[in-house]
């Protein structure tokens, strides 16, 4: 039997976060390599009452990535580690009009020059 590097997503640690996050109204999109195989997997959250957005980024058990940006492109929260880790984070990551939520812009993108 063969096992991916996301066999661990069918595990009972795995799937409760994942289906929270996706009970919340996540959207997981697969990234597939040239060969069709799942290379990794991203996924997006918009607060629209507060134009923040989630997002993650998954390529193994142990490389996985969070961001939190507000409406102007401002990164308020970052994280990076295992996926079970970052997927707990998210789900207890308060939502931003929330007194707990980060708030304190850590950084942002650089803009694009235009004469």
């Amino acid at each position: 039997m063969t096992t991916t590097p996301f066999a661990f997503l069918c595990d009972e640690p795995a799937i409760e976060p994942l289906a929270t996050l996706m009970g919340r109204g996540w959207e997981l999109q697969p990234q597939l390599d040239g060969e069709g195989n799942l290379e990794r997997f991203t996924g997006a959250f918009t607060w629209t009452d507060d134009g923040y957005v989630d997002a993650l980024r998954v390529k193994s058990k142990t490389d996985a990535a969070a961001i939190r940006v507000d409406h102007a492109g401002g990164k308020v929260r970052e994280h990076d580690g295992d996926a079970l880790t970052i997927l707990h984070q998210l789900i207890e990551l308060p939502a931003p009009s929330s007194p707990l939520a980060p708030r304190l812009v850590l950084g942002s993108a650089p803009q694009l020059w235009t004469p």
